[in-house]
């Protein structure tokens, strides 16, 4: 029997398959277990409810980008200058290729599931633990490149990022989740925020 935390880790990461293949109608104890090549029970001695299953989820989910993320470093953002605005341009569209190629899984599990948790108050505390970690890490790259009102800069950012991963996995033949496409597109965010917000400070 595996440890109890590669288990628990074990059963996420099959949950995550799952619910990226099947919607979460799919997601079950004994389906986890299956995937994961689990002795049966496995996944219910980690996660006693399924609501207890979902919330490991969302934080397996974002623990993952978390160890993602920390590969990216921001020191050379910056929204006073054309060469900073391009190097956020540069790393957040590699960030959004990687969850769109070999982090599909993922992205499509993680927008199932906060729609979902949206709609379930025994998800209130994991859901909002989530989004504030998705904000705080956002707001991190706003103030290391100098953005005026930098939470507020982070919220619009995820907002339109989320709508740019929406685009590209329910409308795949319109090519908005192609890299150049992906690109430009965020490249109009990027200077939508620094004019834009600038104008607000001002």
């Amino acid at each position: 029997m595996p440890p109890r935390t590669d288990r628990r880790e074990r059963a996420a990461d099959a949950a995550i398959e799952i619910i990226a293949e099947q919607g979460l109608r799919g997601l079950t104890h004994r389906a986890c277990d299956a995937r994961a090549g689990l002795p049966l029970g496995s996944t219910s001695s980690c996660f006693r409810t399924r609501a207890a299953l979902v919330g490991g989820v969302l934080e397996r989910i974002v623990a993952q980008d978390e160890e993602l993320l920390v590969e990216y470093p921001t020191e050379n953002w910056t929204m006073s200058t054309p060469e900073g605005r391009e190097n956020i341009v540069v790393t957040l569209t590699e960030l959004m290729s990687f969850w769109l190629g070999p982090g599909r899984t993922r992205t499509l599990a993680r927008l199932e599931l906060f729609v979902d948790a949206a709609r379930r108050e025994e998800l209130d505390d994991e859901l909002a633990a989530a989004n504030r970690q998705y904000l705080r890490r956002v707001t991190d790259g706003m103030v290391e490149a100098d953005m005026g009102n930098p939470e507020e800069a982070a919220r619009l950012l995820i907002a339109q990022m989320d709508g740019l991963f929406y685009d590209a996995i329910v409308r795949p033949h319109l090519g908005g989740g192609e890299p150049e496409r992906l690109r430009a597109a965020i490249a109009v965010i990027i200077e939508g925020l620094a004019h834009g917000l600038a104008r607000q400070d001002g």
